[in-house]
């Protein structure tokens, strides 16, 4: 049949011609919904945004009952980032058959971002209700948990994350996971995930672990190395490519919370817990005399699946420089394109980046500074863990981290939080540290207050 050819066009890449024959298809059937369907499914594989919904608007008005179309529509939607489209799409696919379990995954991950929390848990309550095994599901519904501040369930949900649940698999022995017990005069082996800013954060448990008896290894990549040299309570540091004498039992860092049954009142928030080990330190270029220095960093890595949100522009923070008696400097490693140029031709930053080899040298320029704002970076984190004044710039929907309200953190008590009131809009938040600058006094905390 010519839809059979059709779609073996389309399976093999070959859309022109997938397009011909459906084109044929529809000069002798316009109301095709099978061929209507495939059109809009060449669209999305094209990119072609705009006549992927044509495609599907136009099937939906000939088969208003078609749940797979409106589906479709939504992941489309979801695309370009029309999420309020694409949740009316998906909640129309679920009325006609609420069978579909990747439409409920997608439908919270929507309403995740548009900052309806509780919507979004029961997405993902009713895939785990259908499919209890998808552990992605679970994971992601830890996620919601953690960010309403339920710790017991958020970080038990949160050990079905791929890293934990492959540990056995992608580390060797399997059987020295450890599962909590006392490992007192044992050695413990604790591997860094995910990105910078979360092994910044969960050492912070090393100390207490130290304290306990325990002979604590670390395992880390190269760029944080440096940096963990001063960790109190690390016995010995690994670079991901070294090997490993034998140990007694190992986790992963962002399973620590969970092994350690951490509550938001046993959070070990005591800073610094971070010390700079000695070593060379970079030359920093001095302030005017007089002024305060400020660090910032204003995008984070462009590969996270939240950057748009959690990211702001230099043009935003562009606006605090005419503020007199303070000296900015950037952080910013690796800005964006659109950004370097900008940043090159600006008289009134000091660009640090070149100095910035690893996080040893990050955590150096933050002690000379006397206060950081950043978005949700690892920079963040940093100054957090070196007890260092930080105001963090939050998205309305901000990673678990952060809460869901209050300008203080549990985990950091030096950093303050300044919190966006609408998706995408920074103008408040960039407005509100500007308050807070132009009178600025001695100290940085009592300006954010």
């Amino acid at each position: 049949m010519d839809i059979e050819r059709a779609l073996a066009c389309y399976e093999a890449q070959q859309y022109d011609r997938a397009i011909a024959i459906c084109q044929t298809l529809l000069a002798q059937q316009p109301q095709r919904l099978d061929v209507l369907n495939l059109l809009g499914g060449i669209a999305f594989k094209q990119g072609e945004w705009s006549e992927a919904i044509a495609h599907y608007q136009t099937l939906l008005k000939q088969y208003p009952r078609f749940a797979t179309g409106y589906a479709n529509l939504g992941r489309t939607w979801q695309q370009i980032q029309g999420l309020p489209e694409a949740k009316a799409a998906y909640q129309q696919a679920l009325a006609l058959d609420d069978s579909g379990t990747q439409w409920w995954f997608s439908l919270g991950h929507i309403h995740w971002d548009l900052g309806e929390i509780e919507a979004a848990i029961a997405c993902f309550e009713a895939v785990l209700g259908r499919d209890p095994h998808w552990h992605e599901a679970r994971s992601t519904l830890s996620l919601l948990r953690l960010l309403q501040g339920d710790f017991q369930r958020g970080f038990a949900d949160y050990e079905a994350r791929p890293s934990r649940r492959d540990l056995a698999e992608t580390f060797p022995r399997g059987d020295l996971i450890w599962r909590g017990e006392s490992l007192r005069g044992k050695t413990l082996l604790l591997l860094a995930e995910q990105g910078f800013g979360d092994a910044i954060q969960f050492v912070r448990y090393v100390p207490e672990l130290a304290a306990e008896g325990v002979r604590v290894w670390v395992r880390v990549r190269p760029p944080l190395l440096r940096l963990f040299q001063g960790l109190p309570g690390c016995d010995r540091l690994f670079s991901t490519d070294d090997p490993i004498p034998a140990w007694d039992a190992h986790a992963l860092l962002m399973s620590l919370p969970y092994l350690r049954q951490t509550t938001a009142k046993t959070i070990p928030a005591k800073v610094p817990y971070l010390h700079l080990s000695p070593h060379c330190r970079p030359g920093f270029p001095e302030a005017p005399a007089g002024s305060k220095k400020v660090g910032l960093v204003w995008s984070g890595s462009p590969t996270h699946r939240k950057d748009s949100d959690r990211s702001c522009s230099w043009a935003e923070f562009q606006r605090w420089l005419d503020l007199p008696q303070i000296q900015f400097y950037s952080l910013q490693k690796a800005p964006r394109p659109e950004d370097a140029e900008a940043i090159a031709a600006e008289p009134r930053l000091i660009d640090l980046a070149p100095q910035l080899r690893d996080f040893w040298d990050t955590a150096a320029m933050i002690q000379e500074l006397d206060l950081v704002i950043s978005v949700d970076t690892a920079v963040a984190h940093l100054a957090g863990a070196l007890g260092k004044p930080a105001w963090v710039l939050l998205a309305q929907t901000p990673d678990w981290r952060w809460g869901l309200q209050g300008d203080r953190s549990a985990w950091y008590p030096t950093l303050r939080l300044f919190r966006q009131s609408q998706r995408g809009q920074w103008t408040e938040a960039i407005a509100a540290i500007r308050e807070r600058l132009t009178p600025w006094g001695s100290d940085p905390l009592s300006a954010a207050s």
